[in-house]
């Protein structure tokens, strides 16, 4: 039997009762298609049940009980083997199979039949309603015996913070409860910052226990003050399915990633949050998945509350003055034998914040203890104006650090010009530093690691992440930030062969960003040329995607650059999945338009094109359904 075909509707081949007014009252169905289709229910149920006893039977090999041995202290232990992938693979197309075959069941329902087949198809897609609900628990069971999530974009843990174990506890326990009304509701994790939420946090995923938890990937998103929500939605869908469906905006990429998540067992991890609409931008509130969310704000619970009933929220508190204490004595690598009898107006004057002590203490190890006294009132200083947004003895905390590093600090305070703060490929920063300061690939990872080990900055494999505070700290000099995107240009331009910015290198960084660096820059003109040429638009799509071509044509305000940008956007859905094809969509869109014949960047455009596409020939365009609605 043919699964695909078994509600193939016309194969009923149905005739209807009209009543006067030529209104389908009813259906007559011959008793031959009847039988048929009642043959076709009678195996359906059969393969739900087959389904079951290969689940039973698979649990019995692999994921009960394979052996029982005692360990050390006289108890049981069980031995459990892990399911095959084959396995797993065979139960998510079963699952697929009986939810399709629901739809289509659902669908019948519909129809106008009398009343005993309608109440016979009821009861059977109540029944199938029933396989699919604990064919899909049995499928996140079962992901669960296998190998632990893959880390996507995770530090590495933290060693050097002091614990809080209540908190970490918590939070994990609410990450292995099964689901409530067939959903794992979202957790918060709220402090001020510097408080240690993103430690925390970074812990908790490496935790075993959860990896196992959610065997389809723990993705962490930092998301910040002015995050690129789509990016990371279109970012995100690409790391769970390898593939970018049609969507342009948020709200479609939402419902995408809450029915890609129904079947997979991920946990994502939304860092330093400042805007509740965030949240339900990647809101998966379903049976195996869950969000994860650190905040600063303090009345995010509140607001969030408003859209999804059932949070679960986590107060991380300063340490007490006797911890602030302790783990300052321990950062500053002193034996804690004896304390200045003043720590405690210090550790006060740091607000009890983990990450301020620490940065503190960093400044307090290099000097004498007797000098320890002089950083209370450096703490103190209202020289310098910091944003609301983070508490102030933070803010000086990192100023005091800053000062500390002595000439090398115009290397910290030159990771201002990155768009990305979040992530920063070390090798673009060695690539502004060899060119500004002549830094050799060793010396600069040399002080990475200095910037690592002080608090400044995190390493997360091949990209460096700033905190938010420290990225505002940096963009607090607005007269060097455009110097900065200057020379940051003529680093780059350097690596570029004669055919100037075409040959730039696909580093991750280059074609994301070149044509922000250029508007920062002030250099428009240059900006304008480059997204009129043909050859950028094409080696800028084939590096990025679709959206982060059309985001730079949001720079500038321009006719011309908008006609552009508007017949890119009409070709989305083509160019997310052929990124060949730019050259036949242009000239389809913008070879009729009578308003741009004269207009000579548009013709140079198009002949650009024409020469890649030689055997293209105009035909009238018709906007699809889409663009219509």
């Amino acid at each position: 039997m043919n699964l695909k075909k078994i509600l193939d509707r016309q194969a009923l081949q149905l005739q209807y009762v009209v009543d006067q007014n030529d209104k389908k009252t009813a259906v007559i169905l011959s008793l031959v298609k009847f039988n048929e289709f009642f043959d076709k229910v009678t195996n359906l149920v059969q393969l739900a049940e087959s389904l079951e006893r290969t689940i039973a039977q698979m649990k019995k090999k692999g994921g009960v009980v394979e052996s029982v041995q005692m360990n050390k202290k006289g108890g049981v232990v069980e031995s459990v083997k892990k399911p095959s992938s084959g396995d797993m693979e065979s139960v998510i197309q079963h699952y697929e199979l009986l939810n399709k075959m629901l739809k289509n069941m659902r669908t019948y329902q519909s129809t106008d039949i009398i009343v005993k087949r309608k109440l016979m198809l009821q009861n059977i897609i109540s029944t199938l309603e029933k396989e699919v609900h604990i064919n899909k628990t049995m499928l996140g069971e079962v992901k669960k015996q296998t190998k632990p999530a893959i880390l996507h974009n995770v530090s590495e843990s933290s060693t050097n913070i002091l614990k809080v174990p209540v908190i970490f506890n918590k939070v994990k326990k609410g990450l292995l409860a099964k689901p409530i009304e067939g959903q794992k509701p979202p957790i918060i994790i709220s402090a001020p910052s510097g408080s240690g939420k993103s430690i925390m946090a970074t812990d908790i995923v490496h935790d075993e226990g959860v990896r196992s938890t959610f065997p389809d990937g723990i993705f962490w998103i930092s998301l910040g003050t002015e995050p690129d929500i789509l990016a990371q939605q279109i970012a995100l869908i690409r790391k769970l399915e390898k593939t970018i469906p049609d969507i342009s905006d948020i709200e479609e990429a939402t419902k995408y990633l809450h029915k890609l998540c129904e079947t997979k067992s991920c946990l994502i991890v939304l860092d330093d949050v400042c805007d509740s609409q965030d949240i339900l931008a990647f809101n998966i509130t379903v049976e195996h998945s869950q969000l994860l969310v650190t905040t600063s704000e303090n009345n995010m619970l509140e607001i969030i509350q408003y859209f999804i009933s059932r949070v679960t929220n986590h107060d991380l508190t300063p340490f007490t003055e006797q911890q602030s204490i302790d783990f300052f004595m321990k950062c500053a690598k002193q034996d804690g034998k004896t304390v200045p009898v003043y720590l405690a107006d210090l550790v006060n004057a740091c607000d009890c914040l983990p990450l301020t002590l620490k940065l503190v203490a960093n400044v307090a190890s290099n000097i004498p203890t007797s000098e320890w006294t002089e950083l209370v009132g450096r703490l103190n200083e209202t020289d310098l104006e910091f944003s609301d947004r983070y508490p102030q003895s933070l803010m000086q905390a990192l100023h005091l650090n800053i000062e500390d590093l002595g000439e090398p600090a115009d290397y910290y305070l030159a990771l201002g010009v990155f768009a990305d703060y979040s992530r920063i490929p070390k090798s673009v920063i060695l690539i502004l530093w060899r060119y500004l300061y002549q830094l050799t690939d060793e010396e600069a990872n040399n002080f990475i690691k200095e910037l690592s080990d002080r608090g400044l900055l995190h390493i997360n494999h091949k990209t460096l992440k700033l905190h938010s505070f420290q990225h505002e700290y940096l963009l607090s000099d607005t007269s060097e930030l455009e110097k900065l995107h200057t020379h940051l240009l003529a680093a780059y331009r350097r690596l570029c062969g004669q055919h100037g910015w075409l040959s730039g290198p696909n580093d991750g960084y280059f074609f994301e960003y070149l044509c922000m660096h250029l508007h920062h820059a002030n250099r428009l003109n240059e900006l304008k040329l480059l997204l009129l040429d043909f050859d950028w638009i094409q080696k800028k799509l084939n590096a990025t995607s679709i959206y982060s071509l059309l985001n730079d044509y949001e720079l500038l305000e321009d006719e011309i650059l908008e006609a552009v940008k508007k017949v890119l956007y009409e070709a989305t859905s083509v160019l997310n999945t052929d990124k060949e094809d730019l050259a036949t969509q242009l000239l389809d869109r913008l070879w009729g338009m009578k308003e741009l014949k004269k207009n000579k960047d548009i013709q140079a455009l198009l002949n650009q094109a024409k020469e890649v596409a030689p055997n293209w020939q105009w035909q009238p365009h018709f906007p699809d359904e889409k663009q219509k609605s």
